[in-house]
Parts: structure tokens; sequence; C-alpha cells
């Protein structure tokens, strides 16, 4: 009935939209915005399907109201809602796009609501170093805003993550920072859920007393907040320390009844798991017949779960390809702007030398050449932070995943030696001011755009690239070969280039080879720092310098 009632009251104030336009209709409109997406909000984990249609129609009353908040949160309920559906592609493009909004709005924490909400779904598709690089920034801006009951939460879902690739020790660290802020503010979810964690990771490390306690707290405390899914990962875990501890009868009751309760809830992917423990307790008890009939099902359902995460990984594949070509398709069509500001630019700043030039030429003529000379560096300077600024807007723009890093790539491979320009440039200015003919004049102008164009895709080789990278990580170098002495100088370029995540095609673009030859240049440098075949390159690397 509230949903309906919430539809009656779009509508009712959409047509209030088209006949009226004062403050006071325009506030309930925002009313309603706020209402329909809070609303769709509460109902993504229960109702998904809802949740979006909620989202979208808060969106375009949000819309057509230009209310700014409301249309980045309506986003952010449709995005969530696509994820609980299994549709990643369209959980990302409606995120990102919140997160545009929020950005532009200067709104940190609902920046950092929707990176906790992007870690997630590349979680869930199996990007982890796209949704560790959310979680931290996440992290990052609760803390900032002083949320701890934010914080707390994006600690818990990265420590999940670690656990899930092995990395135990950081896992447990984060965990327990969540659990702490959680029972300082009391909230009885989220101590539950960490508590969880907790048990799951020293199951793992073999201390069942540790286990045991961790998992009693959460059973507890779920029961008392009616958790549910927290109740079916607690006896699949019970299931887990009672079979450690040879008590397969017990073991059978926690597993058969998680299933029943898994199966009641939909929750495939912790059935999974009990299908498995007991194919594995059935055979450990000899009960061959039952064993070969769960692993039956288990793997059944594996194979199901399989083909949908693959289909979710693709599609996150093809949203990662999409919205590369649209900042392409940006950045073309904002290409022939950039080269008009540029040249608006230096002309302002060579005409302002030439005038410092002429004071000071007048102020003092012994002085001449020594004053001369100064204004030719302020020149230099101006000229050079006035390009500089200019290339960091445009990076801007290029900005998805590792910005800072992508920022730096653009920078070291698009410098352009610019003193030898910017004294053709005056001497032409002086020139065309001494004109009295505007075809000459115009003449002038068109050969400076022409200088600039034959200018603009020139590359600096890698020592000036190795510089401007080590000024944003001056220990990267040292540290790799200080650890691992064998590596090449052009093994020290294919880490540099991973350290930025760069793609198999950008990193052979960058060293004039193939995208074969790049994949063989990672692997041999994998081989020669003896990492695991489970361990991330880039996820290594980007560590190395922490």
């Amino acid at each position: 009935m509230r949903v309906v009632f919430l539809y009656i009251l779009f509508l009712f104030s959409a047509s209030l939209v088209a006949q009226d336009t004062t403050p006071d209709v325009m506030q309930n409109d925002t009313s309603t915005v706020d209402s329909l997406n809070q609303l769709g909000y509460d109902l993504w984990i229960r109702n998904p399907s809802q949740s979006v249609q909620l989202g979208e129609e808060a969106y375009r009353l949000s819309a057509a109201l230009k209310y700014e908040n409301g249309a980045a949160f309506a986003k952010r309920v449709s995005g969530v809602g696509h994820w609980s559906l299994g549709e990643p592609k369209k959980a990302l493009f409606d995120l990102y796009e919140s997160l545009d909004l929020y950005e532009t709005l200067d709104d940190l924490e609902g920046v950092s609501n929707i990176k906790l909400n992007i870690g997630m779904v590349y979680a869930d598709i199996d990007e982890d170093s796209l949704a560790l690089k959310q979680f931290h920034e996440a992290i990052n801006g609760f803390s900032k805003l002083n949320l701890d009951d934010r914080t707390a939460t994006a600690y818990t879902k990265l420590g999940t993550l670690q656990i899930k690739n092995g990395r135990l020790d950081k896992a447990h660290t984060n965990i327990t920072n969540a659990l702490n802020i959680h029972t300082r503010i009391d909230y009885k979810y989220g101590m539950s859920e960490a508590h969880n964690r907790l048990g799951r990771i020293y199951l793992e490390q073999g201390d069942l007393e540790q286990a045991d306690y961790h998992l009693r707290q959460s059973l507890t405390i779920g029961r008392r907040i009616d958790d549910k899914d927290g109740m079916v990962s607690n006896l699949l875990q019970f299931g887990r320390m009672f079979s450690l501890q040879k008590d397969y009868e017990m073991a059978d009751m926690h597993f058969k009844l998680a299933l029943s309760r898994a199966d009641q809830m939909n929750l495939n992917n912790y059935k999974l798991d009990i299908l498995k423990n007991l194919a594995e307790l059935k055979q450990m008890t000899q009960q061959n017949d039952s064993a070969l009939i769960y692993f039956s099902q288990y793997v059944k359902l594996k194979d199901s779960l399989f083909n949908l995460k693959k289909s979710r990984q693709i599609a996150g594949l093809e949203f990662r390809n999409e919205l590369i070509q649209k900042d392409r398709e940006l950045n073309a069509l904002s290409k022939s702007q950039k080269l008009n500001r540029t040249i608006q630019w230096v002309l302002i700043g060579g005409i302002c030398i030439v005038l410092l030039l002429s004071f000071f030429l007048i102020k003092n003529v012994r002085q001449r050449t020594k004053n001369q000379k100064q204004l030719l560096e302020q020149q230099r300077i101006i000229a050079e932070q006035a390009l500089e600024n200019q290339q960091l807007r445009s990076m801007d723009l290029e900005g998805e995943l590792d910005a800072k890093n992508r920022k730096l790539t653009s920078y070291a491979m698009n410098f352009v030696q610019k003193n030898q320009l910017l004294e053709d440039f005056k001497d032409k200015i002086q020139e065309a001011k001494k004109s009295t003919s505007p075809e000459k004049t115009k003449r002038i102008l068109t050969d400076i755009e022409r200088t600039l164009k034959i200018n603009q895709g020139k590359e600096n080789d890698w020592e000036d690239f190795k510089e401007h990278f080590e000024n944003v990580h001056p220990d990267f170098f040292s540290i790799l070969k200080q650890k691992y002495p064998d590596l090449s100088a052009n093994d020290l370029k294919v880490a540099a280039l991973t350290r930025l995540n760069l793609s198999i095609k950008e990193a052979s673009n960058i060293l004039g080879i193939s995208p074969e030859s790049t994949k063989t240049a990672r692997y041999r440098l994998r081989k020669k720092m003896a990492l695991p075949q489970e361990t991330d390159l880039f996820d290594f690397l980007i560590h190395l310098d922490i």
C-alpha cells in the first residue's frame, strides 16, 4: 500500500509541475523525489526490480526539477537494484553516473558511498584489484568525515574480500577495526557481521576456540535482530567447526539446517558451500551414496553459478570498454576547444612578457641584458604552468580507474619542448604588433597554430618518463632493484607501466612491441620476482612502495 501511495503522490506532483512552478510546489516535488529514493533504497535487497523502477522514476522527476541531489541518489538506487538483480553492467553505468553527480556537487559522503557500492559490484565479478581500490578510497572518505558507521562497514567489505583472496592477517586487522567501531556505536548488524567474519578467519587458521567464541557472538546478536542471511552463514561455519572437531553428527545437523534456510531464501552462494561441505562430510563418514548425491547437486549448482558469474564478468568488461569509448569520443569533441584555449593562454602570456620587458628596458637601460634574461625566465615559467594546468584539466576527463597514474603517463608521454616554441612565439608576436597589414597578422597567427599542431605529437624518451614517474613514486625503482637485483632495464619499464594499471594494449603501444611480447615480458617479470601464481602482479606492485 505504501508503494501505491507513493506512485499516486508522484503522479500528482508531476501534474503540478506542468501547471504551477511556484517555490512551494517545487519543494513538494523534491520531497516526493526523496521519498521515492528512500523507499527504493530500502527495497534493493528484498525487491530489487521495484527498487530499479523507483530509482528511475525519481531520476526522471529530478531531471525535470533540476534537483541534482535527488538525481545523484536516484542513480545510486537504480544501480544497487541492478546489482541485486545480477546486472553488473547496468549497475556500474548507473553508479558511475551517480559518482559524477556527487563529485560535481562536491559531496564527499555521497562519493564515498558510491565508491563502496562500486567496490561491491567489482568484488562480485572478481575484479578484485578494482574493488580493493574502491574500498580503500571509500574508507579514506568516510574517515575524513568521521562517519564511524560507514567506515566500519567499508572495513568489513574490505576484510571480506581479503578473506576470499587468502590475505587473512590483513583481513583480521580490518575486521577487528570494524568490530571495535560497531561495538562502540552499538550497531548490532555490523557487530554480528564482523563476529561472523572473524569466526571464518579463525577457522581458516585452525584456532577453533576463538572461532567458536566469535561465531556464537554473531549467532546471538543475529537472532536478536532477525538477521536471516547471517544466520545461514553462521550455521555453515558452525558445521565446518564441528567437522574439524570430528563431531560429525553436530556438523551434519548444522549443514542440513543451513541448507534448508538457504533453499528457502534462494541464497545460492551459501548453498554451493553447504553442498560441498556435506559431500565431504558424507565421504569422511563412509556414506558414499549420500556423498555422491550431494556432490552431484554441488556440481550442477556450481556449473550454473559459473555460467552466471562468467556472464556477469563479460558484462563488466563490456562496461569498461564502452566507458573507454565514451571517453575517447568526449576527448575528440573537446580537442579543438582545448587547442583554442592553449593558443589564447600562450598569446596572453607572450603579450604580458613583452609589456614587462618594455617597462624594465625603459626604467633601467644599463641592466637591459640582465633584466631581459629574468623576463625570459618568467616567460618560461608562466607558459609552462599554463600548459601544465591545461594538461591536468584534459587528463581529468580520462579518469575511470587509476586516475593519478594515468595523469602521470599522459604527462610523461605528451610533454613538449616549450623553450624554443615560446621564443618563436615572442618574435612572431613582436612582428605582428609592428605589422600594419591584417593579412600579414593573420598569416603570423596561422603559423603559430600550425607550429602548435606540429609539436603536439612529440614524445619524450624513457629517461624523461622515469624522471616524472619517480616524482610521484620516488622509492619505486630503488625498492624494486633492492629486492630483485637481477631485473633488467626493460623489466623496470614493464614494472612501471604495470604499476600504472595500463592494459596489455596500452603498454605494448608505449613499449613499441606487440601485445604478445608485452604478455611475455610480464610473465618473465613475474618469474624473476618469483611471484606465486595466485598473486596479482598489479596488486603486488601497488603495495610495493607503501
